[in-house]
């Protein structure tokens, strides 16, 4: 692994209502993707996790199959949800990105220098892409509200409180101690 590169947090639309509550996404069909921490933090908030392949999710989301989605905010734009989604609730309920890697053969081959070389332009690259996902992300939001998608931002501590039985999932999967340190690190993180 070279560097982690950004892929921005994750927020919910629906079709259905505004989401300024746990209690609004209660009973809400929302497509996730077949990640544990997902699901189980929608299904912990009440919402009817179903399962729909990617390329798929537009028409399902056009034909009301589900209600809701969850994507970072430049997926959701370029993908053009809000055509068929009025409602972005900003929840940020999970942190995406991508790593960027070189196999271990193809780095073996590769002289000191251009390892050196890689590392400093991957690092480059990932704090570009931060800050690009950062700096449209505002502008694309804006753009979605022009297009008729109303946006809240919850007060995020009341998801939060509710996050106990997906922690516990993640952590039959994961294992505790592990599910321990990540959170350790995101309550410092918070705090800092």
């Amino acid at each position: 692994m070279l560097r982690n590169w950004e892929y921005g947090f994750r927020d919910l639309t629906n079709s259905q209502r505004p989401i300024h509550t746990p209690d609004d996404v209660k009973g809400l069909k929302i497509r996730t993707p077949p990640e544990i921490q997902i699901q189980a933090a929608m299904e912990a908030l009440g919402g009817v996790v179903q399962a729909i392949a990617f390329p798929e999710l537009y028409l399902a989301l056009a034909q009301k199959v589900v209600d809701a989605q969850e994507n970072p905010v430049a997926v959701t734009y370029f993908m053009k949800y809000y055509e068929v989604q009025k409602h972005l609730a900003i929840t940020q309920h999970v942190y995406n990105n991508m790593i960027h890697t070189v196999s271990a053969n193809t780095w073996k081959k590769l002289s000191p220098e251009q390892q050196t070389i890689f590392r400093e332009e991957s690092t480059s690259a990932g704090n570009l892409m931060r800050k690009l996902i950062a700096d449209e992300e505002v502008d694309q939001i804006k753009k979605m509200e022009g297009r008729g998608m109303a946006v809240t931002r919850p007060d995020l501590a009341p998801f939060r409180a509710k996050m106990e039985p997906a922690y516990k999932r993640v952590a039959a999967f994961a294992g505790e101690e592990n599910v321990k340190k990540f959170r350790e690190m995101v309550d410092k993180a918070r705090k800092g």
